[in-house]
């Protein structure tokens, strides 16, 4: 299964702003959901070029001093036997946090994704609705929910839940200046007009 394709727009160590604690952000290439306002629209195609092998995302991802990955995109789930090939070999490597947003909700996931689920932590579920501003860092839209899939990760995340601190990364990677993390719904607007 490490022989599976993947196309994978950014791998990003360290990442703080999604996610609790240190981790690695892995973003996926491809999404059909086309939210009006997503911050991550470079993202929605998936490009040959971003085009990998799950066994060398694997390798690039394990080299960092974490345990911790969060999953973005993209839309993971539209890669499915890549996401489900991803996850496991992380899980093999001893990644013990694993964080995925999705734009699909949690009961669609549950119905046709299930196996893929049962690699996953903490789960962040629904597209990004513009004109539903969350105070919460974890979510761009208040209609998205954390779901903790793992128990003991609880309280770390019950934490993450309730903090209110909103913060960016801006990071330069092979000549490209991505925005991580979630900005307030005006801030994205802004970044997406090039104002900000």
């Amino acid at each position: 299964m490490q022989h599976q394709t993947i196309y994978i727009n950014l791998i990003h160590y360290p990442l703080y702003v999604l996610g609790p604690n240190k981790r690695v952000g892995v973003w996926f290439d491809g999404c059909s959901l086309g939210c009006a306002g997503c911050i991550s629209v470079h993202t929605w195609q998936q490009k040959e070029k971003n085009k990998s092998s799950v066994a060398k995302i694997v390798e690039e991802v394990s080299q960092y001093d974490t345990q911790r990955v969060t999953v973005s995109g993209g839309e993971p789930f539209e890669q499915p036997e890549a996401l489900l090939a991803l996850l496991q070999a992380l899980r093999d490597k001893g990644f013990n946090d694993i964080l995925v947003y999705s734009g699909y909700e949690f009961a669609y996931l549950q119905e046709h994704f299930g196996e893929i689920l049962k690699y996953i932590d903490a789960l962040i579920d629904g597209r990004f609705e513009q004109n539903q501003e969350s105070k919460e860092v974890y979510r761009g839209s208040a209609n998205q929910t954390l779901y903790v899939l793992n128990e003991a990760l609880q309280p770390l995340y019950e934490e993450f839940r309730v903090s209110t601190k909103r913060e960016l990364q801006i990071v330069d990677t092979n000549q490209q200046l991505y925005v991580l993390g979630i900005p307030k719904i005006t801030d994205s607007k802004e970044l997406l007009n090039g104002t900000i």
